[in-house]
């Protein structure tokens, strides 16, 4: 708009039909003349009235007809004016201008040449020295004091850390003199213990030095308690990978029947799993949970019905057919579990505890923390050899022979008669016989008669042990290979002819 006016000005009289110039309107309050100069003059103006830029200003009023309402058009025929001429035209333009834009020039000039006459400048007058040095010295001080203040405090936490570890030192010592000053009294006044019989698998008959084979998967179980276990735990993605896994492979294993087609269905689907491991850590780790998951299955299922071991040992050689390291891994959860698997009789250590050693050889204690009674030690120590029992029996499963074969059972049956007979071995024995002394026959011929004669004949009557447990193992195990020497058949455990093929 401003823009417009000052055009104006500077182009006044020129011919611009094209000029953007929109001048402000005529004063409102102004009174209105009846002369028909002034109808003239209002005319002229409303040229001038607001319109949008590039529209150019009309050479004369408009001479058409117009609507009814037009104020102008009614003015227009009252002064009976017609059409306006060029210079009319001109002279009401510059009348306008020189009568609304010149007033606001003289303005904007006026301001411009006040605004000239101001000059604002920073001052020259430099600042009191005075007031300089205690602004100085002030600053000094605050940064001096802060200073100090961190210092002190740094001072003050040190003394009450060195307190602390002071007063904990002393308490130690004091705790250390008071055990050692009550571990020396205690010896001195040491009564011996109130006999407590051990159990009948435990007695002091039992106790024999280790064997190599015990002692290896002891510490094979040691080092991947103590090496891989926190390697998974640690790693997120593992640790989630093999938690899903384990309750898959705990319901497999858990619905195994005495069908083929579930024994396929299980292996396969273990071997699957394994095959998804991610890493060599977890596929080892894998390999152990199912090892765990069979042994603990023996123990709970297999125990109370020795039938359920003949598909648990098929889905077991299935799958170390494909991989072998299965079979390490099952030994360290035997011998963890069952050290009976070996076989060897637990060895109590020089200082061990009555409670380390029970556990060591594999007893439990129930809710009450009471140990478990000899009977139900006794059935889960058999099923778990079941499942041995049934794995080495197991014939080759399509054309890859059994990674486990017969041969293991010969080994085992041998080193047991070689040691003597405790409460347990007579019932162990049967066991065995029961589920896997069919195959041996099969296998070794006339060598398993004379074993099962030496039994018989030398190794039971060797069996002193007057314990209930011991009584009934060594009657059942004298009636069952009596009944052998009688039909040269051994008595077996239904359940056995699983079609493999």
């Amino acid at each position: 708009m401003k823009y417009g006016l000052f055009y104006q000005l500077d182009n006044l009289g020129e011919e611009s039909a094209d000029s953007e110039c929109q001048p402000l309107p005529p004063h409102r309050g102004s009174k209105r003349r009846k002369s028909s100069s002034a109808v003239y003059n209002n005319s002229a103006w409303k040229q001038y009235a607001r319109r949008s830029l590039g529209t150019p200003f009309p050479a004369s009023l408009p001479v058409s007809p117009q609507p009814a309402n037009d104020r102008l058009y009614e003015l227009v025929q009252k002064a009976t004016v017609t059409v306006l001429s060029t210079d009319a035209t001109h002279s009401a333009r510059s009348d306008a201008c020189i009568k609304y834009a010149r007033p606001i020039q003289y303005e904007l000039a006026e301001t411009q040449a006040f605004l000239s006459k101001l000059s604002i400048s920073a001052s020259n007058k430099p600042a009191k020295p005075d007031l300089i040095s205690s602004i100085t010295d002030t600053l000094n001080k605050v940064e001096q004091m802060r200073t100090e203040f961190k210092q002190h405090k740094k001072a003050k936490e040190q003394a009450e850390a060195a307190a602390a570890a002071k007063q904990k030192a002393e308490a130690e010592a004091e705790a250390k003199a008071k055990a050692k000053a009550a571990a020396a009294a205690a010896t001195d006044a040491k009564q011996p213990e109130p006999s407590k019989p051990l159990p009948s698998a435990a007695t002091p008959s039992a106790i024999k030095p280790p064997s190599e084979h015990g002692l290896k998967y002891r510490e094979m179980y040691a080092k991947m308690m103590s090496d891989l276990a926190p390697r998974i735990k640690a790693n997120r993605e593992h640790k989630s990978f093999c938690f899903k896994q384990r309750g898959l492979i705990t319901r497999g294993v858990g619905q195994l029947k005495d069908s083929w087609e579930f024994i396929i269905r299980t292996a396969d689907n273990i071997k699957a799993t394994l095959a998804e491991a991610q890493s060599p850590d977890v596929h080892q780790w894998m390999l152990n949970l199912v090892a765990k998951t069979m042994v603990k299955q023996a123990e709970r299922e297999v125990s109370v019905a020795y039938h359920a071991a003949y598909p648990l040992a098929a889905t077991a050689v299935l799958v170390m057919q494909q991989y072998p390291q299965l079979i390490d891994m099952l030994m360290i959860r035997w011998v963890k579990k069952c050290p009976f698997v070996i076989p060897e009789y637990v060895a109590k250590s020089p200082g061990q505890s009555t409670d380390d050693y029970l556990k060591m050889a594999g007893y439990k204690r129930n809710e009450d923390d009471e140990l478990e009674s000899e009977s139900i030690y006794s059935e889960r120590m058999a099923g778990m050899l079941a499942l041995f029992a049934a794995i080495v029996q197991t014939p080759d499963i399509g054309d890859k022979p059994n990674p486990f074969p017969i041969y293991h059972g010969w080994v085992w049956l041998a080193r047991m008669i070689n040691m003597p007979p405790q409460a347990i071995s007579p019932m162990l024995v049967q066991t065995f016989l029961s589920i896997a002394g069919t195959a041996m026959l099969n296998a070794y011929g006339s060598q398993m008669h004379k074993l099962l004669q030496a039994i018989h004949v030398q190794w039971l009557p060797k069996l002193t042990d007057t314990s209930p447990l011991a009584k009934a193992g060594k009657s059942n195990l004298t009636t069952f290979l009596e009944e052998y020497m009688q039909s040269g058949k051994l008595r077996e455990c239904n359940g056995r002819n699983v079609k493999t093929r």
